[in-house]
């Protein structure tokens, strides 16, 4: 049998296994005529994919409207408005009034239905959220046509399917095709991310970074040093280093000691003694543990762990919102 402890780690779904990611289904929007339309809900992780049709978007700041068209899919972190309109032209007169939603969960843009997406909100363990968000961009837009978003087109005939059937399991299925949407979509993101979009999820896409990244995740414990790292890369300790900070926003032991630090608030979420913590991450000091975890998350480890232990922290999202806008 293969040794498990050689096999690398895959980091971005370690990731999102951390994050404890749960993408969850609005509806089904429908569209036709004359229509434009203002997303809200903003600090909210929103996706749409296009299953009929094309239309036109713009974010806030961009400096001229997009096409998106079926099998497409956005992805936005909540930090910007979305516009979707039947022509760019009207993007800017564009409002945003409710639009109709009947007992099946579909909503009705203008008049007929010559324009059909699917809309949801990625749910996001309430601790965790400001890591996922600062890693992405404010828009990603994957298109349908390129060969990484192949598995998505199939994906999206699957959901469409199970949301106009009533077979047995149907609330499953769904659930897990949509979080196989998510995640099938950052993985067509990654495959060509542009190296000047914010966000450092993108740095889990090269190649060589993913290397490093894979080594920080499988042994965060690890005292890692910048030169093995870089040798793992089969790059150069300088190289490493400026590449690292230019695709993550940070050096690497600086993200390695970030992702330690988010480690240790799971251990001690899930009671765990701040030295259980400290020594379940890698430091054999707990003084070194406590300065580091206050300078990251802005509190020390014991309040942390006291505030958890009276419930006190803020609850996490519901799956379900009353004020979802599609």
């Amino acid at each position: 049998m293969r040794d498990s402890s050689n096999m690398l780690v895959d980091p971005l779904s370690n990731l999102l296994d951390f994050l404890q990611v749960r993408c969850d289904l609005s509806g089904r929007l429908v569209a036709g005529g004359t229509w434009a339309r203002r997303f809200t809900n903003l600090d909210a992780i929103k996706f749409c994919a296009v299953t009929e049709g094309g239309c036109w978007y713009s974010l806030d700041r961009m400096s001229e409207p997009v096409r998106v068209d079926a099998c497409d899919v956005l992805i936005t972190n909540g930090t910007r408005t979305l516009t979707l309109a039947s022509a760019a032209d009207l993007i800017p007169g564009a409002t945003t009034s409710p639009a109709v939603r009947d007992s099946n969960d579909v909503y009705q843009l203008g008049q007929g239905c010559d324009f059909a997406m699917l809309g949801g909100i990625v749910q996001i363990n309430a601790d965790r959220k400001a890591l996922l968000l600062n890693g992405l961009p404010p828009l990603i837009h994957v298109r349908g046509a390129t060969d990484e978003a192949e598995p998505i087109s199939w994906v999206l005939k699957q959901l469409v399917t199970e949301m106009k059937g009533g077979r047995p399991g149907r609330a499953v299925v769904i659930s897990g095709l949509t979080q196989l949407l998510f995640a099938q979509t950052l993985r067509a993101y990654l495959a060509h991310a542009p190296n000047g979009d914010e966000g450092w999820l993108k740095g889990f896409g090269d190649q060589r970074l993913a290397i490093v990244l894979s080594s920080i995740h499988g042994e965060p414990s690890r005292n890692w040093g910048l030169k093995e790292l870089a040798k793992k890369a089969g790059m150069s300790r300088t190289s490493l280093a400026i590449q690292f900070r230019e695709m993550m926003g940070i050096p690497p032991l600086a993200y390695l000691t970030q992702w330690r630090m988010y480690l240790a608030q799971r251990e001690l979420r899930a009671g765990a003694s701040v030295s259980e913590a400290a020594s379940a991450v890698g430091y054999s000091s707990e003084s070194a543990f406590s300065s580091a975890f206050k300078r990251i998350m802005a509190i020390a480890p014991g309040q942390y762990r006291r505030t958890v232990q009276r419930g006190a922290e803020v609850p996490q999202a519901s799956s379900k919102s009353d004020t979802h806008d599609f």
